[in-house]
């Protein structure tokens, strides 16, 4: 299993490899988006490469290995779908509450808690940001 610190990595590196159209993210990029100094983000990068997670060539950047690629999707997928929980289900008014409480949510939401609530929410395609939601395997089921 994989730390919630872990799983913020994955998240960043999905939307700055996936919904930018990279092939490699920079330290400094990562480091910055999520508020830490380069460092520290090397320190974490190179655990990630251990376990598989990433490939981190120093001069080039970081891209997500097949597994990071299935987790960081399984992570994206978990916040936007908890942004729309809170929204839809829950009737919060879309502010940074909603974001923040997603992003606590998102690392305790298994594969059947999603895939519950994207077919409660009719396999929504956008998040309430209007950023795309990864398919699940419930959304070519029905």
């Amino acid at each position: 299993m994989i730390s919630e610190s872990m799983e913020e990595y994955l998240e960043t590196l999905w939307i700055l490899l996936k919904e930018e159209s990279r092939k490699y993210a920079k330290i400094n990029e990562i480091a910055e988006s999520l508020k830490i100094a380069p460092p520290s983000a090397v320190e974490m990068l190179k655990k990630m490469e251990k376990l598989g997670l990433v490939e981190y060539e120093p001069r080039v950047g970081i891209q997500l290995t097949e597994k990071g690629e299935a987790l960081a999707r399984q992570v994206i997928r978990s916040h936007r779908l908890a942004e729309l929980l809170l929204t839809e289900l829950l009737d919060m008014e879309l502010n940074s509450d909603v974001h923040e409480h997603a992003c606590a949510l998102e690392h305790h939401i298994s594969e059947a808690i999603a895939e519950a609530v994207c077919i409660k929410l009719g396999h929504p395609r956008r998040c309430p940001h209007g950023k795309p939601i990864p398919r699940g395997e419930c959304c070519g089921r029905e």
